[in-house]
């Protein structure tokens, strides 16, 4: 597994994180805002992240 800047190793690894912490989410907190709003956070760190990848290339 590459961990270098633009290595795949680093995307995997956010994208692992950011998938246990949705988990988490879902598993934890009572539906309603905060749900939302925490679901709304993880999609947009995610989205960044991919795109980050794909600037990169």
């Amino acid at each position: 597994m590459d961990m270098a800047p633009s290595g795949d190793g680093r995307l995997v690894v956010a994208l692992v994180v950011l998938a246990v912490l949705a988990v988490l989410v879902w598993r934890t907190m009572e539906p309603g805002k905060m749900q939302e709003l925490s679901w709304l956070l993880l999609g947009f760190f995610a989205f960044r992240v991919v795109l980050t990848r794909m600037r990169s290339r």
